[in-house]
């Protein structure tokens, strides 16, 4: 991701500087232990898994618990346009838990390949 800020940027995809596209999905991270954690990024439909495994290795760097990602579909401006509102809204249309996922042993993978 190119950037990390508790804030999103709007109108534009945060996953790569040179994307272009306008976003129509905006990933919220929220963590309540260690400490309470607040970030979201919007993603357009090419970056958007980007953007949750970039939240999610942040949560993970953090040792962030106790918490979820959320991800909003959001209504791009008509003809792709930049919105003009300050703050997009959505609709929120999967919750991921921070630890539903388990961490990749590669030395596992490779051994279960080899098999």
């Amino acid at each position: 991701m190119s950037r990390a800020a508790e804030r999103a940027s709007t109108g534009r995809c945060d996953a790569d500087t040179a994307c272009q596209h306008v976003p129509c999905f905006q990933v919220q991270l929220d963590a309540s232990r260690p400490r309470r954690a607040h970030r979201r990024a919007n993603a357009c439909a090419y970056h958007v898994t980007d953007v949750i495994e970039a939240l999610r290795a942040w949560a993970e760097e953090r040792d962030l618990a106790d918490g979820r990602l959320t991800i909003l579909a959001v209504e791009p401006a008509a003809g792709g346009r930049a919105p003009a509102q300050p703050e997009l809204r959505g609709f929120a249309f999967s919750t991921i838990p921070l630890d539903s996922v388990p961490r990749l042993d590669p030395a596992h993978d490779l051994s279960r390949q080899s098999a």
